[in-house]
């Protein structure tokens, strides 16, 4: 990727974050790079071009974050490492995460191109498939995995957007404990209770 299309998608990024889609335009983005809306549409078509790229861009780096969980031996492990790949996204890439989870104006997945919207999906799917396969293992009982998945999507990203809009008092240490105690608890009931 060219040094101008990657400056041309981090200041969209904060554009899209600070003032949603209402305040992102070719211009804006020219104005704060100091090139001219002409060079911005070398590299995207539209607006709405340069907003898919930035969301895809975060869907990427999300999926390899995800992915290499992939690479632990045991369905447990592959669990907790995807687990552990979310937080560090979460944490390392939080701009990123609020494009995907946070966005003040976020286009509805009905808005995304096919391939990205599939793309999107996919790093749930992840989450499905490693509890699916927790519960194969005995790991978690037996349920409904996708029900299950969304539970354990919402619990983790409730936390997370408590700490990223800055309504708790905790260091990223704190939080880190904070999450891993707090999921502890989550998976004790989705463990044994019926």
């Amino acid at each position: 990727m060219s040094d101008l299309r990657e400056r041309i998608l981090e200041c969209a990024l904060d554009l899209y974050l600070e003032e949603g889609l209402k305040g992102l335009s070719m211009r804006h983005v020219g104005d704060k790079l100091g090139v001219s809306a002409t060079a911005i549409y070398r590299h995207y078509r539209n607006k709405e071009d340069l907003v898919h790229n930035v969301i895809g861009e975060a869907v990427k780096i999300f999926g390899g974050y995800l992915f290499a969980a992939l690479s632990a031996r045991t369905p447990e492990e592959r669990y907790l490492k995807g687990c552990e790949a979310y937080l560090n996204f979460a944490l390392e890439k939080s701009k990123y995460y609020e494009v995907i989870f946070m966005a003040p104006s976020q286009l509805g997945e009905e808005d995304l191109p096919e391939d990205l919207h599939q793309r999107s999906m996919a790093t749930f799917q992840f989450l499905v498939d490693r509890v699916q396969e927790g519960m194969e293992s005995g790991y978690f009982r037996k349920d409904d995995a996708f029900s299950v998945a969304m539970t354990i999507w919402a619990h983790g990203h409730g936390l997370v957007a408590i700490y990223l809009a800055k309504k708790s008092k905790l260091d990223e240490a704190g939080f880190r404990k904070l999450f891993w105690e707090s999921h502890g608890r989550l998976l004790h009931g989705l463990r044994i209770f019926p």
